[in-house]
């Protein structure tokens, strides 16, 4: 299985569906694995797991025009990352609707990629890998507390470094074996403020790097999905949404996605999923393809 800096692993997936009440997940720092008593922790929070663990139902893609194909298939050939903002800003409803939101991301994304998802915070050290539902990614979530800034250029810039380290070096000392089992990567940031550092920097460092190696367009995507409607953080999105490729002259492989809370449907599924590494979705919306 690829990890999210390309990486072939073996194993099952970073929980234990199997066990609810023992839960094991990595850390991005190398520490052992750190377990947990999930419903003993939901008791003293004075919630229901049962409803507040229940389980998304993927959306069913419609095809498009009359046509047998399914838009999502394109998630086949990549690996999804996802990156969570767990700064304090994200305390109460927003930290709510993002873990709905990713489970539900989840169930959709983890039906196309046998690895399963990985899923990064901005702040806490835990990792969840090869997740493969939302009931992982909310297990997950219930050992996370917001907290802290919305250092996203740091967190976009440390996965992105060792994704891009180990594609070109296995490109330059293995271009028949290990490059070619390396996947695209995906990575959808969920996130209700505009980031503390500066993450177009490191998007267009990137950007700047992969078309010097020519790697494919579609090599590395990134989608930020706003959680909320604040003004602020929709307009940073946008920047990086529409300025970076017209202002830098580099290639355009970022997409930004409102999302109030709402019912995942076919159309908000693709336009997420896709709209980082597909241009036709990132400029028309998901009605380009479905």
């Amino acid at each position: 299985m690829l990890a999210a800096d390309g990486r072939r692993e073996s194993g099952d997936s970073g929980v234990d569906c199997d066990s609810p009440q023992d839960i094991e997940f990595t850390t991005s720092t190398g520490e052992h694995p750190l377990r947990f008593d999930t419903e003993r922790r939901a008791h003293a929070q004075g919630r229901n797991t049962t409803t507040w663990d229940r389980v998304h139902t993927p959306v069913v893609v419609s095809s498009r025009r009359g046509s047998k194909e399914d838009p999502l298939e394109m998630l086949r050939r990549y690996k999804t990352v996802m990156i969570v903002d767990d700064s304090s800003s994200m305390e109460g409803g927003s930290w709510v609707e993002a873990r709905e939101a990713l489970a539900g991301l989840a169930d959709a994304a983890a039906k196309y990629d046998q690895d399963g998802i990985d899923v990064h915070f901005l702040n806490d050290h835990r990792v969840g890998t090869n997740m493969k539902n939302g009931v992982e990614v909310k297990r997950l979530f219930d050992h996370v507390q917001p907290n802290g800034i919305t250092p996203t250029g740091e967190k976009l810039e440390e996965l992105l470094l060792a994704y891009m380290d180990r594609l070109e070096r296995a490109r330059e000392q293995d271009p028949e074996g290990e490059f070619k089992l390396i996947k695209p990567i995906n990575f959808i940031v969920i996130t209700d403020g505009a980031p503390t550092d500066d993450p177009e920097s490191v998007i267009v460092s990137i950007a700047r790097r992969l078309d010097v190696g020519h790697f494919p367009l579609m090599q590395v995507g990134i989608q930020f999905v706003q959680i909320g409607t604040a003004e602020d953080t929709a307009e940073a999105l946008r920047e990086l949404d529409d300025g970076l490729a017209h202002q830098h002259g580099i290639r355009d492989m970022v997409d930004t996605t409102p999302y109030t809370g709402s019912e995942f449907n076919t159309e908000l599924l693709v336009k997420i999923l896709l709209g980082g590494i597909n241009r036709r979705v990132d400029r028309y919306g998901a009605a380009a393809v479905v």
